[in-house]
């Protein structure tokens, strides 16, 4: 094999140009329409050269572009340049590859001007082939479409959920349904030739042009943005007993009428007709609702109450209540946000500055201005009211939950509770601005938030003085966002519609999926008006600048699972290598290795952006996940054997059963071995070993001189009281046997002592003269056999003459003299330091 040379290494700076093209149709037409979201890559976005002559996608996964200028690997991260360099010993003409196909073992055959090479999917080098063989390759290689030749009038592709697209010669898209061709509302553009390259594995389909690289992913998602003359905010949504559903904008004041077969039937004019034309209610309607006598109520903001009886098709008769400061039985407040019928027919209304106000079957409004025990001023704020089939009101406010008994007659008695955030107890309300109460097929009851998610109330008694909440939010690990505006129930699942999110939560499971723009490929900005379904069964929920209509089929993701390669490794900050991506086992040979930085992709070519990644070092360590991030480094790995695994998410964000494990074995050195821990082990117990040795002997020695000292001192004294304690034959302690020549050294240092003891001008030259040795031999063998000084030893036997002496009750002068001291108060000083007391109180007791 040759070596390989790379050029350059460039990371794809924003996966160029992407271009994301959703269908804004209207609702008329086919709601299963299919989607195509259209990536482009140039030379802007990393690839070498902008003139590619071939794509092709490898066993593992990976994308290669054939350029003027080498060969482009593509992870979906990043654009990788290989070619020749010199001194690489592959005798290449130049980097200009004509063509390229993938060879039936996996490697690439490469046209390159007229001649034919190998690169090589597992080294990742170039490498030339025999003659004849290289024939055979070019005749493969021309057998095959000329590739600069322009494309046919079409392109024809049927994705992985059945629908034929067609992409002409101009760049324009369409699709095949109901026997009839489809434009796509949008094109490539026009190109001098567009020409098809490869289909990937997951079903995208990759075109090159003159100038660039297409990438088409398909999808088909039951999505359609319901039609308006402008973009508004979509504040209220309502299907009637006559299947028709009802559509009103704030900012415009619209309210639009479709029949059940979404075909529109018109604007809502304050007159009570509908108009073809566009046209304005007058006050933005934020809550729509039929009560059950087919009587309309519309909530608006500062415009009041609507009462809309319809008495003939699409005409109605209109009535609106107002707050008149005149008139204490008219609406507290003219901000209306909304409105409940109770079982006993009497409307509860929400208003945004005026608390709840009951309107009474006589038609007069009660409030806290007349007669309504409303529990304070802090909860006037209200966005929705929810009546429960037993009569409990619970109403959203910006100061908390509300909840009153509203199941009796007698208004004057009903009292309303205010359940607000307790910061001393965790089981209180997570956010005291309430945003919408959902009641699901179970009863049971969830609570949307402005700041804290969805909390359920687990309380079985909704009138108790205090409630018990579960929350699903960011700090629990139940949402992924904080902001929730509404909800609805669909799939044994609460649909929240969240922070430009919509979020299936299992509240069982304490789980949730999480819908945002990667999902459908457009940012969506929901509103607070209350989901609504239609009569084919989609799911329409307000935006800030329309209403978005879903299938509950649609809101599941994909299960594709994206095969991850190892794509370069880098060992102590040295440079990448890219011959990996069919490693299983990577061995570390010395210690300079042991820090990696390793690379990998998740080969999701749809959106890799969306992709989450998490690694195991080793199988009884838990994963680490880290997020986006699509490596992982390693610093001073110690020797062993480690089983890496590297497992991801979809571009759905689905984790997906697609583990890659990857062997590292740290070889130790000579010194990290067993032998060498074997050989420091033995090394150390033979140094302890050593120095138990040496201390013991040092002991033994230490013991046996202070035995031999104290022995001599004693046959001394005894000689001097004739009374020895050893026989005399041999001037020795009996049981200290000694070496011959230390026993002729030490009679001859005993009997010097012995005779000079008295004598104050005693000095260690007479003493070596007498043994026969030097002065320093002296010195050196007393202290090896006594442990002491010649001159300590004889100072020792004089105090233990003196000793003697006083015991027998000698005059302490005599003493002083006899023991061969010339000045008395020195040897009182001197027999003070030894004996710790003076000759005088030794010899008194004693």
């Amino acid at each position: 094999m040759f070596k390989m040379s790379i050029r350059a290494t460039r990371p794809l700076r924003a996966i160029a140009m992407l271009t994301t093209w959703l269908l804004s149709a209207n609702v008329t037409s086919a709601i299963s329409q299919p989607q195509c979201t259209v990536t482009r890559y140039d030379d802007s976005s990393g690839i070498a050269q902008w003139y590619v002559t071939q794509i092709v996608q490898d066993r593992q996964g990976l994308m290669w572009f054939a350029t003027w200028n080498g060969l482009n690997r593509f992870d979906g991260y990043e654009l990788v340049n290989f070619k020749s360099s010199a001194g690489d010993n592959v005798d290449m003409p130049s980097d200009r590859f004509r063509d390229m196909m993938l060879t039936d073992d996996g490697n690439l055959l490469c046209k390159i001007e007229e001649r034919a090479f190998v690169f090589d999917t597992r080294t990742y080098k170039f490498a030339a082939l025999p003659a004849e063989a290289e024939k055979k390759a070019l005749d493969r290689l021309n057998s095959r479409i000329i590739i600069d030749r322009p494309m046919s009038d079409t392109i024809e592709h049927r994705d992985q959920f059945g629908v034929t697209w067609a992409i002409g010669r101009d760049g324009t898209i369409s699709y095949l349904a109901d026997g009839h061709w489809n434009p796509y509302p949008h094109s490539l553009g026009r190109h001098r030739y567009l020409l098809y390259g490869a289909t990937d594995s997951q079903g995208n389909v990759w075109l090159r042009c003159d100038d660039a690289i297409f990438k088409l992913t398909f999808s088909r998602k039951h999505l359609s943005l319901l039609p308006q003359d402008k973009p508004q905010h979509v504040r209220a949504l309502y299907l009637d007993s006559r299947q028709r559903y009802w559509v009103s904008t704030r900012d415009d004041a619209t309210i639009r009428l479709f029949d059940k077969h979404n075909r529109p039937l018109g604007y809502l004019g304050n007159d009570g007709r509908l108009h073809q034309n566009y046209t304005t209610f007058g006050s933005p309607v934020y809550h729509i609702m039929q009560d059950s006598d087919g009587r309309y109520w519309l909530s608006s903001k500062s415009g009041g109450l609507f009462r809309l009886e319809e008495r003939a098709e699409c005409v109605f008769d209109v009535q609106q209540f107002r707050h008149d400061t005149a008139d204490a039985a008219s609406p507290s407040n003219d901000n209306i946000y909304g409105a409940a019928e109770d079982h006993l027919d009497r409307l509860w209304i929400a208003t945004f500055d005026g608390g709840i106000n009951c309107m009474t079957s006589a038609g007069t409004f009660v409030h806290k201005n007349n007669g309504l025990h409303y529990p304070t001023d802090d909860a006037t704020r209200v966005r929705q009211i929810h009546i429960t089939d037993d009569g409990t009101l619970l109403a959203a406010t910006t100061s908390g939950l509300l909840v009153a008994d509203v199941s009796h007659n007698d208004i004057d008695s009903i009292e309303f509770k205010l359940h607000k955030r307790d910061a001393k107890r965790k089981t209180s309300l997570a956010s005291n601005a309430v945003m919408y109460v959902l009641e699901d097929s179970r009863h049971r009851l969830f609570v949307c938030t402005e700041s804290g998610g969805v909390d359920q109330i687990m309380t079985d008694d909704l009138l108790a003085d205090s409630l018990e909440f579960r929350h699903f939010n960011t700090s629990t690990g139940g949402l992924p966002t904080d902001i929730t505006l509404c909800a609805y129930e669909a799939d044994s699942a609460i649909v929240v519609a969240g922070d430009g999110q919509l979020v299936k939560l299992y509240p069982d499971a304490g789980r949730y999926v999480a819908f945002g723009s990667s999902f459908w490929k457009k940012t969506f900005r929901y509103s607070e008006a209350a989901p609504l379904q239609l009569p084919d069964g989609r799911r329409v929920l307000g935006l800030q600048n329309g209403a978005l209509a879903i299938a509950d089929s649609d809101m599941h993701k994909s299960n594709y699972a994206p095969p991850i390669a190892i794509t370069s490794i880098s060992m102590h900050n040295g440079a990448r290598d890219f011959a990996v991506t069919s490693l299983d086992t990577l061995t570390l040979a010395t210690p300079e290795q042991r820090d990696i930085s390793i690379t990998f992709a998740a080969l999701d070519y749809a959106e890799v952006g969306n992709i989450d990644y998490a690694y195991q070092l080793n199988d009884d360590e838990s994963w680490q996940t880290i997020g986006r991030q699509h490596s992982a480094t390693f610093l001073n790995m110690l020797p062993g054997t480690y089983r890496l695994k590297i497992r991801s998410t979809n571009s759905d964000g689905v984790w997906t059963d697609n583990t890659l494990t990857l062997v590292i074995v740290v070889v130790p050195t000579f010194w990290e071995t067993t032998w060498a821990k074997a050989l420091w082990t033995l090394l150390a117990a033979l140094t302890i070993l050593a120095i138990f040795c040496t201390l013991h002997y040092i002991i033994s020695l230490k013991r046996r001189q202070k035995e031999l000292h104290e022995a001599y001192l004693t046959l001394l004294n005894a000689r001097r009281s004739e009374q020895p304690s050893t026989p005399a034959d041999d001037g020795q302690p009996a049981m200290l046997k000694m070496k011959p020549d230390d026993e002729i050294f030490m009679q001859r240092a005993m009997a010097f002592i012995e005779e000079h003891i008295s004598d104050s001008n005693i000095n260690i030259g007479d003493m070596a003269d007498a043994t026969a040795t030097s002065r320093s031999g002296l010195n050196r063998k007393m202290k090896q056999l006594l442990g002491v000084t010649p001159l300590d030893f004889i100072r020792e036997a004089r105090i233990r003459k003196a000793c003697a002496m006083l015991k027998e009750g000698a005059m302490v002068k005599d003493v002083a003299y006899a023991c061969g001291f010339t000045d008395v108060v020195y040897f009182r000083k001197c027999f003070k330091a030894d004996v710790g007391k003076t000759p005088t109180e030794y010899r008194d007791d004693n």
